[in-house]
């Protein structure tokens, strides 16, 4: 995989123009939903292709306020490192149905209702 085998291309050091070493995976996610539990939360690990074969938008509820983590979920998008448009209009409406109260985007910062 692109974080224990450190492959560039998938990591985008080559964009970055950065040295990436490569990370041993505590925990592979397999499936369409899975929760981690971290502390006394639990973080549901949603699988949204279409940026990259296996990305996933994490979220988690917080005293009634759902929090999106949607990282890369904008692109950018090419078909070396995996992208596919359909899985990701798919992925994006997954993400729509959630309703989040606040969305967390990586790139762009933090998004909530006024």
């Amino acid at each position: 995989n692109a974080v224990s085998g450190g492959k560039p291309e998938l990591t985008a050091a080559w964009y970055y123009r950065v040295n990436y070493r490569p990370v041993p995976v505590d925990r592979l996610l397999n499936g369409e939903t899975q929760n981690v539990a971290v502390g006394n939360a639990v973080l549901h690990c949603l699988h949204t292709p279409g940026h990259t074969p296996g990305g996933i938008s994490p979220y988690l509820d917080v005293k009634g306020t759902r929090i999106l983590f949607g990282q890369d979920i904008h692109g950018p998008f090419d078909s070396s490192w995996g992208s596919n448009m359909e899985q990701w209009r798919d992925s994006m409406r997954k993400l729509i149905n959630l309703n989040a109260d606040i969305l967390c985007e990586g790139h762009f910062g933090i998004y909530k209702p006024a």
